[in-house]
């Protein structure tokens, strides 16, 4: 995460863990890929086009070629995680069977990656991140052209090894022929053996235990409860010989290792490069299938400082919605002035509205599609929301001072280019100096650079130059006496299906609806105490 665009409680708050955790990655250099993810920044804009090029294209792919790039996918899960296996490379080490074993392995799955990428037309179609091949090394660790990803140490690789195995062999043949002979000498003895070439005598036949421990040709092997084994001897001469034949493949093994390890250093680049391909590969097939499943749009880089957004949605609320059988209301908006207000009663979803276009921000400079119809954005040097609890206990600070901190912190960037997200503006505070502070605030923030979003239930922060004002259409037009009865009823959760989320623009002069009243009367509340709260609000407002 870039810090400096944006915090890691404003990334919470934007709900990205959300998004990123709905890209699924198949291998762990795609996870790697995806956490090395930063924004792109206006001197980035080059690098941001090339980035929506390839997902423009990979989604083109993916819909054309849909069971090919599954099947891609597919076989990037093959490829695990060999890093330190080539820091130890690096450094001169020598790798055990099973680290030879592991790369084997998977420069065999690359090869595989790189004809199917070939059979897409992948260098065509997304002209990005193409392997090199691995067939030298696939030859290195598969001397035999055997095609399985099994590994030992051929003795294809040493003459030498060749003529210790060869002699093992022939011992080994000797002393599996002299043992059979003797078995079955002592099988016409009157000895029984199991079916694993044991005789196995219980410790209460003192008399067979007796004259099986002093018949020089069986050994003894083990115990196990009630039981000694013994087995056939070996000749002491035979046994001798195989322990120094062993020594001698197990050295000569360690300089084959050695060897293959010095070569594989050699292709240390290779591994590197296509390592950081795979996890690019992988990353990019995940943004364009979570693009397809969250109907995302590529959005549009302008030089101007204005936002326009059509159709937005909050992933994670529209998400939720759709398990319960609703639908998320699309936002239309605009950000043409310095300072843009939006007003609206509670339950309007305004703190919503500002999470979206903050949301659609910090997802299109992290290089992803947005979910929008359309959406033509500036690249912003940082993106900052104040919402929620900002108390700080540890610092003896109440809600309203949190806030206060957290935006002077902000103030402190006027020189650069930012997106200011702010829900109910000096909310913690008593509402004459609250809105003196926000109305100051405003003042001071429509001279800047930045573009700020703020919510408010105050009247008269919408007027002033550099201000611009969007209502929630709420409860407009809507027939109480025809829902109260309904509400009653039924519970007023049954509130949200008339509530009208959508934005409207409208001018500086329009007055903040009152639809706390409203609310109230739908909801029930004491016809008296409604009346006498209509009364006040009228007379404070002569």
């Amino acid at each position: 995460m870039h810090t400096d665009y944006v915090s890691k409680k404003n990334f919470d708050d934007f709900e990205m863990g959300f998004v990123f955790e709905r890209l699924h990655v198949a291998s762990p250099y795609g996870e790697g890929a995806k956490r090395r993810l930063t924004p792109f920044l206006k001197v980035d804009e080059a690098n941001l086009t090339r980035v929506y090029d390839q997902l423009e294209a990979m989604i083109t792919l993916f819909d054309v070629k849909h069971a090919e790039v599954i099947h891609l996918k597919n076989t990037l899960k093959g490829i695990k995680y060999l890093d330190l296996t080539f820091e130890r490379l690096s450094k001169g080490e020598v790798l055990s069977v099973t680290e030879l074993f592991e790369i084997k392995q998977m420069v065999m799955v690359m090869e595989r990656i790189k004809r199917q990428m070939e059979a897409l037309h992948w260098e065509k179609t997304v002209k990005a991140f193409s392997l090199l091949s691995t067939q030298a090394v696939v030859t290195l660790l598969d001397p035999e052209n055997s095609g399985v990803q099994t590994f030992h140490i051929y003795a294809h690789y040493s003459s030498k090894l060749r003529a210790i195995r060869d002699a093992l062999d022939d011992l080994e043949h000797k002393i599996k022929q002299s043992q059979m002979e003797l078995t079955h000498l002592l099988k016409e003895e009157g000895y029984t053996f199991s079916p694993g070439g044991e005789v196995r005598i219980s410790v209460r036949d003192t008399a067979l235990l007796n004259r099986v421990q002093s018949d020089v040709r069986l050994a003894y092997k083990s115990e196990v409860p009630m039981y000694r084994i013994f087995t056939v001897k070996i000749d002491d001469t035979w046994r001798k010989q195989r322990e120094k034949l062993k020594h001698e493949e197990e050295v000569e093994e360690l300089n084959v290792r050695t060897w293959l390890s010095q070569r594989l250093k050699e292709h240390l680049s290779l591994f590197s490069s296509n390592t950081a391909h795979i996890g690019a590969i992988d990353l990019l097939i995940a943004k364009a299938q979570f693009s397809v499943a969250f109907h995302c749009v590529r959005p549009q880089i302008i030089s101007t400082s204005d936002l326009h957004i059509i159709g937005g949605r909050h992933l994670k609320v529209a998400q939720s919605l759709e398990r319960q059988g609703k639908s998320f209301t699309e936002i239309d908006m605009g950000l043409k002035h310095p300072v843009t207000m939006i007003t609206g009663a509670n339950m309007g979803g305004k703190t919503i509205t500002l999470k979206m276009i903050g949301q659609v921000v910090v997802m299109a400079q992290y290089g992803l599609f947005v979910p929008c119809e359309s959406a033509e954005l500036p690249l912003f040097d940082y993106v900052f929301i104040s919402v929620g609890d900002f108390q700080s206990i540890d610092m003896g600070l109440s809600t309203f001072g949190g806030e206060i901190m957290e935006i002077q912190q902000v103030l402190k960037r006027e020189a650069d280019f930012g997106l200011l997200l702010i829900d109910e503006l000096a909310r913690g505070t008593n509402p004459l100096e609250g809105f003196a502070i926000s109305k100051a605030l405003i003042e001071h923030l429509s001279a800047g650079r930045s573009r700020v979003v703020i919510t408010t239930h105050y009247d008269g922060l919408t007027k002033g130059s550099g201000v611009g004002h969007y209502q929630v259409n709420g409860l407009s037009g809507i027939d109480l006496e025809a829902i109260k009865e309904k509400i009653a009823t039924e519970g007023a959760h049954l509130l949200h299906a008339y509530m009208d989320y959508r934005l409207t623009e409208v001018s500086q002069r329009t007055e903040i609806p009152k639809e706390a009243i409203r609310i109230s009367e739908i909801m029930g509340l004491n016809p008296s105490i409604v009346t006498r709260a209509k009364a006040l609000l009228s007379t404070d407002q002569e």
